[in-house]
């Protein structure tokens, strides 16, 4: 059946997450160069890793994300085109998600420019779903702190997540027309990160069962247009204006029709990214 829904997610108690004051030395020339943007000119520009979650075991209550392999194909395809090398799993359990995601944290990047990890399936705030469970973002993400993956310091950690993160529904709002190299130093071991979320805090995400993910959508589309010219965080800012402007939910379900959805991107990056030289 063709038509909008959410990665929906039940009601989710959230446990604490210990906090970890550590820091490290890192050499210079992996941190500057152009004090404002990120080296690329590494022999490869780095790999692109695709969890794709479409099916979930029954006791979890969570349906069948239709449309989500559309949304794994185009964004295989964009990041090929950027010159990423691009691993796609699909329905991984909680245990493989965390397994997968800590070798590759765990392997040589020394000869990459940059990593970007791409999560599809279910979610709630701070929480996504294997196919048997939920686990906490951050348990994955840590593993690519500088601490933990000393390959990757100084380089752009991108992660791209299409997961509900509650049940909040937006309304939208009318409104009138808008148009019109050096010693070493220290860097924070949470530096480096971007974390594009397809929706803000609190609020579901939605996903058309025929042609994917709004923000997965334009995400690509963007990408495809101005990757070679653009800086990421402007790309990303016309990402959020094409799912904002662009997209309005169509769905028979009371109360679910005609609602909107606005991208949240959160940067530690310290510098700009620039996928082409």
């Amino acid at each position: 059946m063709e038509g909008d829904t959410v990665d929906a997610n039940p009601d989710i108690k959230r446990t604490p997450e210990k906090r970890r004051d550590e820091r490290m030395q890192v050499d210079a020339k992996s941190v500057h160069g152009d004090s404002y943007r990120y080296n690329m000119n590494y022999p490869s520009i780095g790999m692109c890793y695709i969890i794709n979650n479409k099916n979930f075991d029954p006791k979890t209550g969570m349906n069948v994300r239709n449309g989500t392999d559309v949304d794994a194909a185009q964004l295989r395809q964009t990041f090929k085109k950027l010159g990423y090398k691009v691993k796609v799993d699909n329905d991984l359990k909680c245990a493989e998600i965390v397994n997968n995601l800590k070798k590759v944290a765990s392997e040589d990047h020394t000869n990459e420019a940059s990593l970007v990890c791409a999560l599809l399936s279910h979610g709630d705030d701070g929480k996504i779903y294997g196919t048997d469970g939920f686990l906490d973002v951050k348990i994955l993400t840590d593993f690519f702190k500088g601490d933990k993956c000393r390959s990757l310091v100084g380089k752009p950690k991108l992660f791209f997540i299409q997961a509900c993160r509650g049940t909040e529904l937006d309304g939208g709002i009318e409104c009138d027309s808008m148009e019109s190299d050096g010693p070493a130093q220290r860097i924070p071991v949470e530096a480096d990160f971007l974390y594009a979320f397809s929706t803000a805090p609190g609020y579901y995400s939605w996903r058309n069962t025929t042609t994917g993910s709004w923000f997965i959508q334009s995400l690509c589309e963007m990408l495809n247009k101005y990757g070679s010219e653009l800086e990421l965080m402007q790309i990303l800012t016309r990402v959020n204006n094409r799912v904002a402007m662009d997209f309005e939910s169509a769905s028979n379900i009371p109360g679910f029709n005609t609602k909107k959805q606005i991208p949240c991107i959160i940067s530690m990056l310290t510098k700009e990214v620039y996928f082409r030289l």
